[in-house]
């Protein structure tokens, strides 16, 4: 990394440090251990995740005819991940519970 910083300049040579440091910064707080995830034979890649993008995003939000307004698309996807992780009823008694509750002055 060093050797990029060096030849950079400009722009670049801000990318380049700051990607470095955040990275050294995980290092010394011991958020990279990657070979205690490999030792538990746990995935390091992120195919699992540009999956499950695939299939949420990709194949239940986009298609022919289908037009998301932004804020839409991610109200959307919030309902989705509610219903998907099993706690759609927590989810909608906490919307109703906020609009029965009385309000405190």
């Amino acid at each position: 990394m060093d050797e990029f910083i060096s030849g950079a300049s400009g722009e670049r040579l801000q990318i380049l440090v700051r990607e470095r440091n955040y990275i050294l910064k995980a290092y010394r707080r011991r958020l990279l251990k990657y070979n205690e995830v490999a030792s538990r034979k746990l995935p390091l890649g992120s195919g699992a995740v540009e999956s499950l993008i695939r299939q949420v995003v990709n194949l239940r939000m986009k298609g022919n005819s289908k037009f998301w307004l932004q804020d839409n698309a991610e109200i959307m996807l919030h309902l989705r991940c509610q219903w998907i992780a099993k706690s759609w009823d927590n989810f909608c008694n906490s919307i109703f519970n906020s609009f029965i509750k009385p309000k405190m002055s």
